[in-house]
């Protein structure tokens, strides 16, 4: 398996949209986005409505933005994905800091100012904590197929009750098939922390950090984020590639990166804070 790949100036201030605001995407440094324009490909966020995707200036710091003509856009997967594809791009030219969906300044130099200037110790040392390192996503499911007589297997008091049940009318064994479904429950929270952790031991040691997120479904057995240097990551690809082939047939894998540090960074801005 191979890694997915996700291939996510300087306009001094961005050119707003009717209405004028400044949407933030995230922050980088400056370097080849001093250019002008900066002639990126992926749309900004709000789409016909929006000011070109430009960057904002601050010494070595740059926030990159777009004009905007409304100040709130709903958490739709068209302005999620536009979002992240702008900090994507951005990726390939600089390390990158992830400002929170939906940021929006007044102006460009409320965005100077409140952000790049006020912040700039802040951000320079994130920056510093990223620099030449990539975010990589790892998602693990279990294979519907045969996952209940694998844990049956795994547990003589669950095979014996689905043994005992089988084949009788369903009232006439109602306690007894909760009493199941409770069993197999427990033994599943158990197996995905058993799986979980023998994935995770052979890939924490080739990350500079590692991020365990929420699992979002009964067939989810792990949900992580790790921050590698990019040094290290034909390594953590081979690892995972070895992993998926031990696997194979029980656990089904979805690895997706280079990302930025998603998971790692995400900077929150209040602009009325003085």
């Amino acid at each position: 398996m191979l890694a997915e790949r996700v291939h996510a100036p300087a306009a001094r201030a961005p050119s707003p949209a009717t209405g004028g605001g400044t949407y933030v995407y995230c922050v980088a440094r400056a370097g080849s986005l001093r250019e002008d324009p900066l002639g990126f490909r992926s749309p900004a966020v709000g789409g016909g409505t929006a000011g070109p995707v430009s960057a904002v200036l601050f010494e070595e710091l740059a926030a990159i933005v777009s004009g905007t003509a409304v100040s709130r856009y709903d958490i739709s997967r068209q302005n999620t994905l536009a979002h992240q594809r702008v900090v994507e791009e951005t990726m390939t030219h600089s390390d990158v800091l992830p400002v929170r969906f939906g940021t929006v300044a007044k102006s460009p130099e409320q965005v100077r100012d409140r952000l790049l200037r006020r912040r700039y110790g802040e951000l320079h040392y994130f920056l510093h904590a990223v620099q030449d390192r990539v975010e990589l996503g790892l998602k693990l499911y279990w294979q519907r197929a045969g996952l209940f007589n694998a844990i049956a297997a795994g547990n003589p008091r669950i095979a014996a009750l689905r043994d005992a049940i089988g084949g009788q009318p369903p009232e006439n064994t109602h306690y007894e098939r909760i009493q199941l479904g409770q069993l197999v429950e427990e033994a599943m929270l158990r197996k995905r922390d058993e799986e979980a952790d023998a994935i995770l031991e052979p890939l924490r040691p080739l990350a500079v950090e590692t991020k365990v997120n929420k699992i979002l479904t009964d067939t989810m057995v792990l949900n992580a984020a790790f921050l590698v240097d990019r040094s290290q990551e034909p390594a953590f690809d081979a690892q995972v590639n070895s992993l998926e082939a031990a696997w194979s047939g029980r656990l089904l894998f979805k690895y997706a990166g280079p990302l930025p540090p998603y998971n790692f960074v995400n900077i929150v801005v209040h602009w009325e804070e003085e």
